[in-house]
């Protein structure tokens, strides 16, 4: 989002005083723009304070569709500049240590991660296809963007990454389930579902059940965080049969906008519904949904306990 630039006129002998102020005038401007870059719409548990969002004993994982493929219906979501822009405002403003992504370009994580600085690290998985025999890959539009994919950025190690296979449709966009171990031992998982294929067609029921349970064996245990864009409604909706079944994913873990929290699942999607997740076995801090105009999509938070 734009800023203004304060101007400044040296008149007298004073005007240093002039540019003193408006240079801290600009400042302040400018940490409110950041604040801007994502409109908090807060959750359960007690909202972040800005000194304890690294306090030890908690982690913050965040999960964003960034809609970054420009191809895919995604023209109106802003520009990759803009994009990774509000990446950086998400990590600073709520102080995510790990961020899941999706509808990522290379390129532009690999720009993004640069700019955080050189304790953050990046994995990546390219969305792939595989067509009369051959495996490709889809390409971002935009000079040097790189292909598309999904991945995490993380403020901590990482190791024990793993690449977990995912059940696959007959057609469309393949991808599997990307895992990794943080800090203080939290295990991280991450994927991004299947949507409907063709724009009218709902993937098989039956595919979307193994998918799911394939996602939480991949993450099983206490100590984890799992979770992306899954294309699924929540649980208990009408529309939501695969989680049905599902044993065990919502009674053994808790998802950020899940029962218990202020105010149930609240949307993730800018055309009205939930289908972005992040389920943990640890301790429940916080949860907030955080919107932006640079995605069809909202970036959901999720603090938990891990000490």
């Amino acid at each position: 989002m734009p800023g203004r630039r304060a101007r400044t006129r040296h008149r007298h002998r004073g005007g240093s005083l002039w540019v003193v102020a408006a240079v801290v005038l600009a400042s302040l401007a400018g940490l409110a723009i950041g604040f801007r870059l994502f409109d908090r719409d807060s959750g359960s548990g007690t909202p972040d304070a800005p000194e304890a969002t690294h306090a030890p004993g908690t982690l913050s994982v965040a999960t964003w569709n960034v809609c970054g493929v420009r191809q895919w219906n995604c023209e109106d979501t802003g520009s990759a500049e803009e994009k990774r822009a509000r990446i950086e405002a998400l990590v600073r403003d709520s102080g995510a240590r790990v961020v899941l992504l999706q509808e990522m370009c290379s390129a532009d994580l690999d720009s993004v991660r640069a700019s955080l600085g050189g304790e953050w690290r990046s994995l990546f998985r390219p969305y792939t296809a595989v067509r009369e025999g051959r495996r490709s890959t889809v390409r971002c539009t935009g000079d040097g963007r790189g292909t598309a994919g999904y991945g995490m950025l993380s403020g901590l190690p990482l190791t024990r990454i793993a690449d977990i296979p995912l059940p696959q449709p007959a057609t469309g966009l393949r991808r599997n389930i990307l895992c990794a171990t943080a800090a203080e031992d939290v295990r991280i998982c991450t994927t991004h579902l299947n949507p409907q294929q063709g724009g009218t067609r709902a993937v098989d029921a039956g595919l979307r059940e193994r998918q799911l349970r394939a996602l939480a064996g991949a993450a099983a245990g206490p100590r984890t965080v799992f979770g992306g864009d899954l294309n699924t409604a929540p649980s208990g909706s009408a529309d939501a049969a695969a989680w049905s079944r599902v044993e065990g994913v919502f009674g053994a873990y808790r998802e950020c906008d899940g029962a218990g929290s202020s105010g149930g699942p609240r949307d993730t999607h800018r055309s009205g519904y939930k289908i972005d997740y992040l389920f943990t076995g640890l301790e429940r801090r916080s949860c907030s949904v955080q919107r932006s105009p640079a995605s069809d999509h909202w970036a959901l938070v999720l603090r938990v306990t891990t000490g």
